[in-house]
C-alpha cells in the first residue's frame, strides 16, 4: 500500500501551518511535505511533528525575485552564489523539521538562452551542493515539471531528469517522479513508471486537469497505484493537490488506503 504524504502548503489550508500537521495527521497521514517551511514557526512545526509522529518528508529551495529565479535557481547561470545560499538555508529549515530530502528548483529558461548552458550550471551547482548536502546526510530531488503550469522551466519531462541525474552521478542526487507533471508534459505514465519509477527516489501526484484530487480528471490512480506496489516501490507519494473544496471532504479517494 502506498505510503502517502500530504502537502500542507496545498491541503488544509483553512488552518496555519502548524496546525496543518495535526490536520493532516488526524486525517491519517504519516508524512508532510512543507515545501516553504520559510518564515515561519519552525519550533512549533517540529513540536506538532514529533507529537503527532508524523515525518516532514520533503521541502523545496526558496523561490527567487526575478523571472529566471521565480521556480528556483539551479540551473541559472550567474546565480551560483545565490543558489548555494538558498541551498544552505533549505538545508538549515530541513535540518530544523527532521527533514532529510530537499526538492531543488531548478529555475527558468529566459527566451533566447542556450539550455546547454543552463545544463552546465545545473550539473555544476549540483555536483557542489551534493558536496554539502551529504555532510549532513541530505538527499536533493530535481523535479521535472511541466510547461502549462510552470511555462519556460529548464527541467520537463522524466527523461531529461534522470539523464542530468546520470550525468552528475551523486549517489544522494535523485529524480523525484511528479505522475501529475509526467501526465501534463508528455503523456504515457504507466510507461513513464515502467521505465524510471525503479530509479526515482520519490512520486508525486494530483488529478488532470485542474491539480485537484486524484479521483477528478483523466488519470486512474487506483491502477497507478496498484503499478507503484506490483513494482515493490517502498518510497513515499506525495499528495500534492489543490482541494476542490475542503481538504477532508476531498479524501473519498484515500480512504481504501485508511486516510481520512
Amino acid at each position: 500500500m502506498p505510503k502517502f504524504a500530504s502537502c500542507i502548503m496545498m491541503m488544509f489550508t483553512e488552518h496555519s501551518l502548524p496546525e496543518r500537521v495535526t490536520a493532516a495527521a488526524d486525517a491519517g497521514f504519516p508524512g508532510v511535505e512543507i515545501q516553504r517551511p520559510y518564515g515561519e514557526d519552525l519550533d512549533e512545526i517540529r513540536r506538532r511533528l514529533d507529537g503527532a509522529g508524523v515525518e516532514c518528508t520533503l521541502v523545496n529551495t526558496p523561490y527567487g525575485e526575478s523571472d529566471a529565479t521565480k521556480f528556483g535557481r539551479a540551473a541559472i547561470p550567474g546565480e551560483e552564489a545565490n543558489f548555494l545560499a538558498d541551498l544552505d538555508t533549505a538545508m538549515t529549515h530541513a535540518e530544523a523539521l527532521g527533514c532529510t530530502r530537499i526538492h531543488v528548483m531548478s529555475g527558468t529558461v529566459p527566451a533566447g538562452n542556450d539550455p546547454a548552458e543552463h545544463r552546465r550550471t545545473l550539473v555544476a551547482n549540483m555536483h557542489e551542493a551534493s558536496d554539502r548536502a551529504a555532510e549532513k546526510g541530505i538527499t536533493l530531488h530535481l523535479e521535472p515539471l511541466n510547461h502549462t503550469d510552470n511555462p519556460g522551466y529548464f527541467l520537463v519531462g522524466q527523461a531529461m531528469g534522470h539523464d542530468i541525474v546520470d550525468e552528475i552521478a551523486r549517489d544522494n542526487v535523485k529524480v523525484q517522479f511528479d505522475l501529475y507533471h509526467t501526465q501534463m508534459a508528455e503523456g504515457f505514465v504507466s510507461d513513464r513508471i515502467e521505465r524510471f519509477l525503479a530509479k526515482s527516489a520519490y512520486v508525486q501526484f494530483a488529478g488532470v486537469p485542474g491539480r485537484h484530487e486524484p479521483d477528478d480528471g483523466e488519470m486512474n490512480y487506483a491502477f497507478l497505484f496498484e503499478m507503484l506496489d506490483a513494482a515493490g516501490y517502498d518510497g513515499w507519494v506525495g499528495a500534492e493537490y489543490k482541494p476542490r473544496n475542503g481538504t477532508l471532504e476531498g479524501l473519498g479517494w484515500a480512504k481504501p488506503y485508511g486516510i481520512g
